[in-house]
């Protein structure tokens, strides 16, 4: 190589070091911004100045006969609660879980920690847990969870949650033990049978 091609490839090949190095050092750089004042659409409902709302008409006392008969129009019944009473079912029995779906699953549970008969607001959860379901697996019979510490215990309360873990965004649940209908209590069996259905 001459000198005149030395002094002009080693320039580049700096600058494309340099390029590099600070190209490297802004992919490690992490920026972050904090704000201490809370959202508006974050902010309780309570909190908010309400809106003022005239005050509904009052019917007057009196009577009036109406021109001309109305024909009433049917209020459908509302739907019956997805949050049911509680069953004369034990409060405490092994869960059975059958994957008769196509999609890998994931079941996570939340154990309650705190008695089924406090107050919502005083209701504690245990840490989540979770197992892993192949397509299709135990659709037969299903098979019974456990924990690595022992045997699994549902009481009333706690909660359950399935949801595919193929990215197609289905879930199944939430079902509340006792009061939802899933999972179903088996008197014979003395366990809560989970089924998912495609």
């Amino acid at each position: 190589m001459t000198d005149d091609l030395k002094l002009k490839i080693y320039p580049a090949v700096i600058a494309i070091l340099g390029l590099s190095l600070v190209a490297l050092l802004m992919s490690r750089l992490e920026i972050q911004v904090a704000s201490d004042v809370p959202p508006a659409d974050l902010v309780p409902l309570r909190e908010r100045s309400p809106s003022p709302v005239p005050p509904a008409p009052q019917p007057s006392p009196t009577a009036s006969p109406s021109p001309t008969p109305k024909a009433e129009t049917p209020i459908p019944s509302p739907s019956p609660s997805v949050i049911a009473p509680a069953p004369a079912a034990p409060s405490e029995g092994g869960l059975r879980v059958s994957n008769r779906t196509t999609f890998p699953v994931r079941i996570a549970l939340l154990h309650q920690a705190t008695a089924a008969d406090v107050p919502p607001e005083q209701v504690t959860y245990e840490q989540p847990v979770h197992w892993d379901f192949a397509p299709e697996e135990g659709e037969a019979k299903g098979l019974i969870l456990s924990l690595p510490e022992g045997s699994l215990r549902l009481k009333a309360g706690d909660v359950l949650v399935a949801f595919a873990q193929d990215g197609s965004r289905r879930y199944w649940g939430p079902y509340v033990v006792g009061r939802t209908p899933a999972p179903n209590w088996s008197a014979a069996e003395k366990e809560w049978s989970l089924i998912l259905q495609p």
